[in-house]
């Protein structure tokens, strides 16, 4: 083939040429794999950051998405609630501090055309607020509109004035999510609107969910439009909102677009999907971080070329598309320079080695005379890295230096030795003799050998021989490579160490990944755990929601829930899981050494010897380790959450309980301030009776009941006599006095089954269920007798001689309505009044063929 490439000098520049070109190709090669490699792990980084800051956003929203639900829930136990209760409610709620990023929280109610006045004279009257006037408030804009949605409620109120009475329906898109919200149930939110109250001109959305009627069926459309009051919404600037997630660094290094796609694709569950409704439909951009303020048409421009990602993120039914792209100058951008000096360095090195090829070529050329044979041997005894032996037969020609040093010997005095005199042993001269046989045949071997080194101590090594028959060496001389073992040896042992190091790291990290899958798993627990909680309407919900959701974050453990009770006098189990020991139904707080201190105990090593009462009592000295952690919501304790544990010292299930008792915690104080405010909108506070709302919901449901069983229902008005004098000559405590007294007299003589309350001012109304005439009078007698003996103690001493006057009528002897018997007592009532008072009056009969009325007193 050489023979092609004459002369020679044509054949060496050729070569050459041929070598700096391959050399140029694989530094263009490198350079392109370089560029590749980086612009590869900078996409990657990018879109790990990118999906990082998309899940922010979606935390964030879920996590305000469930402050609309909890004012749903609010609705739904209440009923309704005045301006001084939503404010309370936002409040306790502490959102600009919790939830950061909502603008406003609002309430819209939905008015019927033919209620819009009376809407408007409700608002205006509403003084729950002693700071807080609203004389002039308005529905706006103005115009005649099927049905209205006005903002009835707005907190904070400072600086979103301009949006109460404001009609979000009168726009045909937040119509359109109106109506969505209000079918589906669901939170809904709105295209990219200019909010009122924004005077910056910034792009904002708002999150609204549907209020419906408490204690009507919504779970069909049409049972949801028909019980639908209004909505409960949530505000946002869109600037605020993403740069209460991004942070400075962020939007130095990228750019951050969100595009709205329009409302997301329904699956056939009717669950909202990553997929526009309408592909169709051009998206309008809600935020761009280069632009402080956008407007309502600003276009979409494409995505920018380059270091790129997108995420997409359902919210409120409506597809958001978020755009990243990395900035000019960010750590993203690909370093050109590295790749440039792969390809000068390369192409140096190529140029280098076609020089050295040509050299090389003619140092050949000159050097052919020389003889083969002695260049051979001159740069293998001169190999300071392998051994080098000349053998004839057995006996020793000459050794290099280096395979002087392995036999701890000097160079010349290996010249004529026996091999023998080199080997370790009789093992090591057969395998050599066997080797050498196959040598004198012609053929070149290798054996494994261990030479007599320094002390006696062998060497391993590698023997690799080949016959000469050339030159000075020839006529029967063998040549011996021979390679030291002992650094390979110990190389590959350190390789196998590292090895089994790997493997066992390798484990440590699979286990460390089943750790945190089940990590990931106990937080999807919670998290869902933390929604029904909130909507738990009861504290039985509660129970069994911890007991369903406790045995699978505590799989290996027991363990009980256990609450206060009103008297604070004992801990009440609501719920329990697993193989109780000490299960106990109830127990004082004094028993339990964490309700004493209000802290998790036990606390540490020393104080396990510590038994709470309620466990040694349970199960003697065969007490079970356990831990009990105090539940706690505003600084105050509410019960315990009670674990019996086989590890007690494991802090991370020590973390995950702390985490359960701050959700339930949470769950059972909002179920106590709901029944608080039922309680409070329901009763009389000076009295403790029921209040005029409460009455006439109980009049109108005992009436229903009269009706389909026939029975009488009697209604006794009473009217405090010369209250006004009392006041005006005693004081008005006094008479606070007279009216608590009052409450306790109609309590202790009516029956359980009686309905008594504050009708208002100093009149109470008592509802006697299945009470016919001659029962009601003389319940009513009874109660002026009472009266009469009634001593009121004040502090400005006893008043004595009060009375009353009664006014009594019965259904369907007196009226033919339920609704017409509290007018026929009051005029009977009067009719007591002027007839001398400290009586009782039978009204008049309405109805036909009645009998007579009857008086007394």
């Amino acid at each position: 083939m050489a023979d092609l490439f004459a002369p020679l000098r044509h054949r060496a520049l050729l070569l050459s040429a041929v070598v700096l070109a391959v050399g140029v190709g694989a530094s263009v090669a490198g350079q392109r794999l370089a560029e590749r490699v980086m612009h590869a792990n900078a996409q990657a980084r990018f879109a790990s950051d990118a999906a990082a800051m998309s899940t922010d956003v979606g935390e964030r929203l879920r996590t305000h998405s469930e402050v609309l639900v909890s004012m749903q829930g609010l609705y739904a136990t209440v009923g309704r609630i005045d301006r001084a209760q939503f404010q309370r409610y936002v409040d306790t709620l502490d959102l600009m501090r919790r939830h950061p990023g909502f603008d406003s929280l609002q309430v819209l109610r939905k008015v019927a055309p033919a209620d819009l006045d009376s809407f408007i004279a409700e608002v205006r009257a509403d003084r729950s607020l002693a700071d807080r006037t609203y004389l002039d408030f308005t529905v706006h804009p103005a115009g005649a509109r099927p049905v209205y949605f006005p903002i009835e409620f707005v907190e904070p109120l400072r600086g979103n004035e301009m949006v109460l009475g404001f009609d979000p329906g009168s726009k045909p898109q937040e119509l359109d999510s109106l109506a969505r919200a209000a079918d589906s149930g669901r939170i809904v939110a709105t295209p990219p609107v200019k909010l009122l109250q924004d005077q910056s001109g910034g792009l904002g959305f708002i999150l609204r969910v549907p209020i419906y009627r408490a204690g009507l069926t919504v779970q069909s459309v049409e049972q949801r439009r028909a019980a639908l009051r209004g909505y409960a919404a949530a505000v946002y600037r869109m600037n605020d909102l993403m740069r209460g997630v991004l942070d400075v660094r962020t939007l130095q290094q990228m750019i951050v677009r969100v595009v709205d796609l329009g409302y997301a694709k329904l699956s056939a569950e009717g669950i909202p999907i990553w997929e526009p409704a309408d592909p169709d439909l051009p998206g309008s951009l809600m935020f761009d971080s280069r632009e402080p303020n956008l407007s309502l048409v600003t276009p979409v421009a494409s995505v920018p070329i380059g270091i790129s990602a997108e995420r997409s993120l359902v919210v409120g039914d409506r597809l958001w598309r978020l755009h990243f792209a990395a900035r000019a100058g960010s750590v993203y951008e690909v370093d050109r320079m590295t790749p440039r000096l792969v390809l000068a360095g390369g192409s140096v090195i190529s140029l280098l080695l076609a020089l050295v090829t040509f050299v090389s070529l003619r140092a050949n050329r000159l050097s052919g005379n020389l003889s083969a044979l002695d260049a051979e041997q001159r740069a293998l005894v001169e190999n300071p890295l392998a051994g080098i032996l000349f053998l004839r037969g057995r006996t020793v020609v000459r050794g290099n230096q280096r395979l002087a040093a392995m036999c701890a010997r000097e160079r010349d005095s290996l010249e004529g030795l026996d091999v023998e005199a080199l080997l370790d042993g009789p093992a090591d001269v057969a395998a050599f003799e066997k080797v050498l046989a196959t040598v004198q045949a012609g053929h070149a071997s290798h054996a494994v050998l261990h030479l007599k080194g320094a002390e006696g101590c062998p060497v391993p090594v590698d023997a690799f021989a080949r016959p000469l028959r050339d030159g000075r060496s020839g006529g029967g001389t063998t040549l011996w490579v021979v390679q030291d073992k002992t650094d390979a040896l110990k190389h590959e042992a350190e390789r196998q160490e590292h090895e089994r190091a790997l493997k066992a790291a390798n484990a440590r990290l699979t286990g460390l990944l089943d750790v945190a899958e089940a990590r990931a798993g106990e937080i999807t627990l919670l998290t869902e755990l933390s929604g029904v909680l909130q909507s738990c309407h009861s504290l039985d919900e509660v129970f069994r929601s911890v007991t369903t959701y406790a045995a699978r974050l505590f799989p290996d453990e027991a363990g009980a829930l256990y609450v206060l009770n009103k008297a604070r006098d004992q801990a009440v189990r609501g719920s329990r899981w697993g193989a109780l020991k000490a299960d106990v139904t109830a127990f004082a707080p004094d028993e339990c050494w964490g309700l004493r201190r209000g802290r998790v105990f036990p606390e540490s090593e020393a104080s396990r010897g510590l038994v709470c009462n309620h466990v040694s009592g349970c199960c003697g000295e065969a007490a079970p380790d356990y831990v009990c952690q105090p539940l706690f919501a505003q600084n105050t304790l509410l019960g315990l959450l009670y674990r019996e544990t086989p590890a007690v010292g494991d802090a991370h299930a020590q973390q995950l309980a702390t985490m359960l008792a701050e959700q339930v915690s949470l769950a059972i104080a909002n179920i106590e301030l709901r029944e608080q405010l039922r309680g409070q909108a329901l009763r009389d506070p000076l009295t403790g009776l029921a209040n005029r709302r409460f009455l006439e919901g109980a009049l109108a449901l005992e009436g229903a009941g009269s009706l389909r069983s026939g029975h009488p229902l009697a209604l006794a008005l009473l009217d405090l006599d010369h209250f006004k004098r009392i006041n005006d000559t005693y004081s008005h405590e006094a008479g606070d006095a007279v009216l608590r007294a009052m409450g306790d007299v109609l309590r202790e003589q009516t029956r359980a089954t009686d309905i008594v309350g504050r009708y208002g001012g100093e009149e109470f109304l008592v509802l006697l269920p299945d009470t016919g005439l001659d029962g009601a009078i003389a319940v009513a007698n009874h109660l002026l007798s009472a009266v009469r003996r009634l001593k009121v103690l004040w502090p400005g001493g006893v008043l004595d001689e009060v009375t009353v006057s009664v006014g009594l009528a019965v259904f369907p002897q007196h009226v033919e309505r339920v609704e017409e018997l509290v007018a026929a007592a009051d005029a009977a009532l009067y009719q007591a009044k002027a007839e001398g008072r400290d009586r009782m009056v039978v009204a008049r009969a309405m109805v036909p063929d009645a009998a007579p009325p009857a008086g007394g007193g």
